[in-house]
């Protein structure tokens, strides 16, 4: 699964992520399209992406193995 499969399900936008998570709307895009890997995130980013998506940051860190 990929972040913008998991937004799908949970029915969240790229821009409400953003707004919820405080995590720049850009750095969102960029992961959804694969310009950018959730491993070359920080974990402050990873963490905000996490709580925003009510999951833990091992999740989040397993949804990068699709890049």
């Amino acid at each position: 699964m990929d972040l913008q499969t998991l937004l799908n399900q949970k029915q969240i936008t790229k821009c409400h992520l953003s707004k919820i998570s405080g995590v720049p709307k850009t750095t969102i895009m960029d992961i959804c399209a694969g310009r950018s890997k959730i491993e070359r995130c920080s974990a402050k980013t990873i963490q905000q992406l996490a709580k925003a998506l009510d999951c833990t940051m091992e999740d989040i860190m397993e949804l990068s193995s699709l890049y």
